[in-house]
């Protein structure tokens, strides 16, 4: 991985996730950090033009922000790191301004962070947000109103036993491995009442088979609510990291409902990285 995207809408919560995503940069060695905004603000549908005026007053007042903050980043990478550091903002919404970036740039890494009062609950159901979560290229690092990075000891791996071999990306969770130096745990959540599917047993000898040669530690649970448990989990086990696979697991969907967003947020102090199912 040489480049990540930082997207930003210059909040302090934004600001907190581009100076933990400037740690991580400098942590594992990324050569380049793309700066993006997107000042998409306009109404989908309107009877008054825009003025053409206000759209390069909006770009120039966007890019003297953005050098506003690379100067935070760069305070943060010191001289020696050598990682560039390039701005872009336009008025595309803000899942196509990303997607065009990291196809163009071949980008390893898209980190957010949390918006507003309610913190990760404003970020989940912003639609914006969802939309880039389910078509960004790249893996989507989600950071906490709170985090402060402060390197990653221990990943949890919140996975399915779906379809285990299809959908874990082994090689990606092995390179997040290597360059953190961190611990792995892996977590499966069963709802109550659900743990004795005649494919539980194979899926579970699948998934050892992948990632037993990473050493990791296995950890079956059970509860009414997956999202509450893979949250008291990371918790309980001081985990700097928690990784999963949108479309293959369920947790994806609980995230993404407002119903537990606020618990969620409670609990969960340390950043999400949601990995692509692993290409066939």
């Amino acid at each position: 991985m040489d480049t990540i995207i930082i997207t930003t809408d210059f909040s302090e919560a934004a600001m907190t996730a581009t100076r933990y995503a400037a740690g991580l940069a400098k942590s594992i060695g990324i050569s380049r950090i793309l700066l993006y905004h997107s000042y998409d603000n306009a109404p989908t549908a309107t009877d008054i033009p825009v003025a053409e005026t206000d759209t390069i007053l909006a770009h120039e007042g966007s890019m003297l922000a953005l050098e506003i903050v690379e100067r935070e980043i760069r305070l943060i990478l010191g001289s020696e790191s050598g990682i560039a550091v390039e701005l872009f903002a336009n008025g595309l919404p803000l899942e196509l301004g990303v997607e065009q970036l990291a196809e163009q740039w071949h980008a390893g890494l898209v980190v957010v962070g949390t918006t507003g009062k309610s913190g990760l609950e404003r970020f989940i159901v912003g639609s914006n947000t969802v939309s880039l979560a389910s078509s960004c290229p790249a893996p989507l690092m989600i950071v906490p109103k709170d985090a402060e990075f402060e390197g990653v000891k221990k990943i949890v791996f919140a996975c399915d036993l779906k379809q285990v071999t299809r959908t874990t990306p082994v090689s990606e969770i092995g390179w997040w491995l290597e360059n953190l130096g961190a611990k792995l745990l892996v977590l499966n959540v069963a709802l109550e009442g659900k743990r004795f599917n005649p494919d539980t047993i194979p899926e579970q000898y699948k998934m050892h088979k992948l990632l037993d040669d990473f050493k990791p530690e296995y950890h079956y649970e059970e509860g009414e609510d997956v999202v509450e448990e893979i949250a008291d989990f990371a918790e309980d086990k001081d985990a700097d990291l928690v990784i999963t696979v949108p479309k293959s697991y369920g947790f994806f969907e609980g995230l993404f409902h407002r119903s537990v967003s606020k618990r969620l947020t409670e609990k969960v102090e340390v950043p999400l990285l949601l990995l692509r199912e692993k290409s066939l």
